[in-house]
């Protein structure tokens, strides 16, 4: 069973934290491959697939037969719209549509397990028992993660407590703050470093078992 250090705002020890081997101590090797496959789900997602290219239907001019049926030597042709004619309409081309798909729920836990494990063992995870602010300052925020923390980036996961920590960090470029519920393989993949608050990682602790 996992062991983590609990931090208080200055990184100081304040006590341990017990996890669950099922979401802590998963090994990651081999599971690359259900990695990319879930990024790939995410993103896939937020494209906004709003191409459109005019169609065979909707392309203007050639509506009258250029040329008669018989007797020029050319091939007949209704129109000038086809698309083997220079301004003719594009062959298959681009059209709205939705581009998200979905992956078993058990596929997805398997992969947070496997990047919060390998973060755990790399040693970019970190729980901190609260930030605790009670007043929106970008400052103070930046004082405590590149500070005291010497972190260069991080994303933080806190819970509905911490909305004055998370108003004052969400203009530092190099920190994302990520609503407990929110967590996603994405976000926590783009930053070398994980910062869980007491209240998140239990949270998170209990529902990927």
């Amino acid at each position: 069973m996992p062991v983590v250090d609990l931090f208080d705002r200055s990184k100081t020890k304040v006590g341990e934290i017990k996890l669950n081997d099922e979401v802590f101590a998963v090994p990651y090797e081999g599971k690359d491959v259900l990695v990319a496959e879930v990024i790939k789900m995410q993103t896939a997602g937020w494209r906004r697939g709003t191409h459109s290219t005019k169609t065979y239907a909707t392309i203007s001019g050639g509506n009258s037969k250029p040329w008669k049926q018989k007797g020029t030597g050319r091939a007949r042709r209704g129109n000038l719209r086809s698309s083997t004619l220079r301004g003719g309409a594009p062959a298959f081309g681009p059209q709205p549509r939705d581009y998200s798909y979905s992956m078993p729920k058990q596929k997805r836990k398997a992969a947070l397990r496997a990047l919060l494990s390998e973060r755990l063992v790399s040693g970019g995870l970190f729980v901190i028992k609260e930030f605790n602010f009670s007043e929106i300052k970008t400052k103070e925020a930046a004082a405590v993660l590149k500070g005291k923390w010497d972190l260069k980036e991080a994303v933080i996961v806190g819970g509905d407590s911490e909305d004055k920590f998370f108003l004052s960090v969400r203009n530092i470029p190099e920190f994302l703050f990520i609503h407990k519920t929110q967590v996603n393989l994405y976000d926590l993949m783009a930053y070398k470093n994980i910062i869980f608050t007491e209240e998140a990682i239990k949270y998170i602790d209990e529902v990927l078992r």
